[in-house]
């Protein structure tokens, strides 16, 4: 009797739960009655979500009873939600044109989900259509394209980056929200960028320690990777250059209902190039074999998994493999140099009751950087590999955000970080690391029915070095009409690097003077104060930003020379140097971004950026940086019978960049590409593509060891091809 009444208990609860289920059917098609592919089609709150196919069909089954909010978004169209509470076979959903990227959500500026309009921290965006568009194989000459705020000083280690007057040692770049660790020559390494896969960029200026800690006083670069949710997609991108500049990029991804895994590799490479057949050597010219742009290979590997587990619980797991090797000529050169990393996170995050989202990361990077000898050099023998320096990043970070009401969302979080660093040659007992303990919290306070917004935070700090730091913030915006008025404050802050305090480098210039750069135990750390209005407005075909901002730095960390070099030193090296603290550091600046849709496909941006600063122990500019860069995109797309075809024509233009000695020449480069999208048959794809870089042949042929303004070879000629199935 117990049994039949236990049975059919069972059955009555696997009843009502299969009759409380819902399932959301429908369509979405632009003003045109056109189907949307690959539109974003979710519940909000809840990882509940899929992509439109190529007819703009798509479907939500097996959706617990319930009220949601059914949100539709797609590149190029102003998104959309509707409210249901129950079963619908029929919907239909219309988007409106938005050739603009008003309505791109970012989440950088507050760690939180908004419109782009409706951002209070002002970020700055590149889409995956503007990536597109331009059609680079590297992030740098991306960035150098679309933003004039970004700028690289080339060398042949890697390049120097530097946003809005402060170098990549205070900017934070991310993957999906985890930081890259590990440097090369003070530059962080940006071919382990994969360019393939890419779903924006989102650009944040000035100090942002509070919310993302040290290095961050200069700004952060979030990259977003693309996640495709059809059940299967495949994607094939390469591209061909002169010089031997190949990319090959591979994506896959599968989804399930409740699994997800996705894989991206890619590979580049080039032959290098040289400028100049002649070097600077002891003031006089004579013929070299070294190449500012070396041959090179790099691969870059990708592997994540998720699992949804329930409506309000999803987890993931991922890790990166990265290989990089510079090849040098033997009749100049001793080694090549060779870059390994790898890297492993995972966490998860949890939807309390539609309220509150608690986020858990954990994550570790591990880079390293050695010498491989291509010819016989005391001590060391042809082919032998010898170790330079190992550095390794660990992170975790729990974080939790709260709607309390329309009118404010709360976010708390605690984060513990480690950096290490092993550098058997340059410190005395081999390692050093240093642990930071960090309490953050920020409220977006909304007001005024949102038209007027607040945004307090701040982040306290320990860290194990140099004690306690407090970090402050204030965000505001008023929205009127179709402007926004944006201002804010922010504190940074910088602990100093590791090698800054423990590692001695050797460095032989290309002249052949041997420098000898001490480390200095005694440093402080960075701080500055950053202040930043703007002023934008905007409509459905026209977007204007300007921003001004300042930024005070104390302590900048700078190479000095000694006035005299140590007894123990002396005949050693033709120069010492020693890392100190500068007493001052100001910079300011002006960014203006114009973006316009004309109607017809076509499409404009420009764009300037405006930096003045001064070092207050010379007297000087800041080294490496440009007072005036501009940049300028235009874009026409036009449908042909079964061909989408875009053509793409942009330029930068770069005023010198200062140095004490042999300032870098002016820029001015101009590219342009295509590639056409023949119509989707079956799923699958095909976009073949080619361009011109450097249209007008802007060379920076002076001799190697100068500071080189580009090191583009010259006129350059490509050809492409992207292939995509997906079911």
């Amino acid at each position: 009797m117990f049994r039949k009444l236990l049975l059919t208990a069972c059955l009555s609860c696997a009843v009502n739960f299969a009759f409380a289920q819902m399932i959301f059917r429908g369509k979405v098609t632009n003003n045109s009655g056109r189907p949307i592919t690959n539109a974003n089609v979710w519940l909000e709150y809840t990882n509940i979500g899929t992509v439109t196919d190529s007819e703009g069909d798509f479907v939500l089954n097996n959706v617990p009873e319930g009220k949601y909010s059914l949100r539709v978004s797609s590149m190029n169209y102003e998104g959309k939600h509707t409210l249901v509470d129950k079963s619908e076979e029929n919907l239909r959903i219309t988007l409106n044109d938005s050739p603009l990227k008003l309505n791109e959500v970012v989440v950088t500026g507050t760690g939180t989900h908004n419109r782009l309009k409706n951002a209070p921290v002002a970020v700055d965006i590149i889409s995956q259509k503007e990536i597109r568009n331009v059609s680079f194989g590297s992030f740098e000459n991306t960035m150098m394209a679309l933003t004039p705020s970004l700028s690289f000083t080339p060398n042949a280690m890697g390049s120097y980056l530097q946003l809005n007057g402060l170098s990549n040692r205070y900017v934070i770049i991310m993957i999906n929200g985890k930081r890259l660790a590990g440097d090369v020559s003070g530059n962080i390494d940006l071919s382990r960028i994969n360019m393939s896969n890419i779903k924006r960029i989102e650009i944040l200026k000035g100090a942002a320690s509070s919310l993302y800690g040290s290095e961050a006083m200069g700004g952060v670069i979030n990259i977003i990777t693309d996640k495709p949710k059809d059940f299967l997609s495949i994607s094939s991108n390469t591209r061909y250059a002169e010089w031997g500049q190949f990319t090959q990029a591979f994506n896959i991804d599968v989804n399930t209902k409740w699994l997800g895994s996705s894989t991206s590799f890619q590979r580049n490479q080039s032959h290098g190039w040289q400028l100049n057949p002649q070097e600077f050597s002891k003031g006089k010219l004579k013929d070299t074999y070294k190449r500012p742009v070396n041959a090179f290979y790099s691969d870059v590997l990708n592997q994540r998994f998720t699992v949804d587990a329930s409506n309000a619980m999803s987890f993931y797991l991922e890790g990166n493999l990265f290989d990089r090797q510079l090849k040098r000529n033997p009749k100049d050169q001793a080694y090549n140099l060779k870059y390994e990393d790898y890297s492993v996170a995972t966490g998860g995050k949890y939807l309390v009751k539609k309220k509150a989202i608690i986020n858990l990361d954990m994550y570790m990077d591990n880079f390293d950087h050695d010498k491989i000898y291509i010819r016989d050099s005391k001590p060391y023998q042809n082919g032998e590999k010898v170790f330079v320096r190992r550095q390794k990043y660990y992170d975790a970070n729990l974080k939790g955000s709260l709607s309390a009401g329309d009118m404010n969302r709360i976010t708390l979080g605690t984060q513990y970080q480690l950096n290490y660093l092993n550098s058997v040659t340059d410190i005395a007992d081999g390692s050093r690391d240093v642990y930071t303990l960090s309490f953050y919290a920020q409220d977006e306070i909304r007001l005024l029915n949102k038209k007027l917004q607040f945004v307090p935070g701040f982040r306290y700090l320990y860290n194990e070095t140099f004690k306690n730091r407090f970090t402050p913030k204030l965000a505001a915006m008023y929205s009127f009409g179709n402007f926004n008025f944006r201002a804010s404050y922010s504190a940074g802050y910088k602990a100093p690097d590791l090698k800054y305090l423990y590692s001695n480098k050797e460095d032989i210039s290309s002249s052949g003077k041997k420098t000898l750069m001490l480390a200095n135990e005694k440093l402080d750390p960075e701080s500055s104060n950053y202040y930043s209005i703007n002023a934008e407005y905007y409509n459905s075909f026209l977007s204007l930003s300007v921003s001004s901002y300042i930024n005070d730095v104390k302590n900048l960390i700078k190479l000095v020379d000694l006035e005299s070099i140590p007894a123990d030193l002396e005949g050693k090296y033709d120069n010492v140097r020693k890392y100190a603290n500068a007493s001052k550091v100001k910079i300011k600046g002006l960014d203006v971004n114009l973006n316009s849709y004309f109607g017809y496909g076509l499409s404009l941006g420009l764009g300037y950026s405006y930096i003045d600063s001064k070092d207050f122990d010379t007297g000087n500019e800041l080294e490496k940086i440009s007072k005036h860069t501009g940049t300028i995109n235009a874009n026409w797309n036009k449908k042909w019978w079964i061909v989408d075809s875009n053509i793409n024509f942009n330029g930068r233009l770069q005023s010198r960049r200062y140095y004490k000695a042999n300032d870098g020449r002016n820029i001015n480069l101009w590219n342009i590409s295509t590639r056409h999208k023949l119509k989707n048959f079956n799923g699958l794809s095909l976009e073949p593509g080619f361009g011109i870089e450097n249209i007008f042949n802007f060379v920076d042929d002076r001799p190697y060891g100068v500071n080189y303004a580009t090191l583009s070879p010259g006129r350059v000629v490509y050809v492409s091809m992207a292939i995509k199935f997906s079911k």
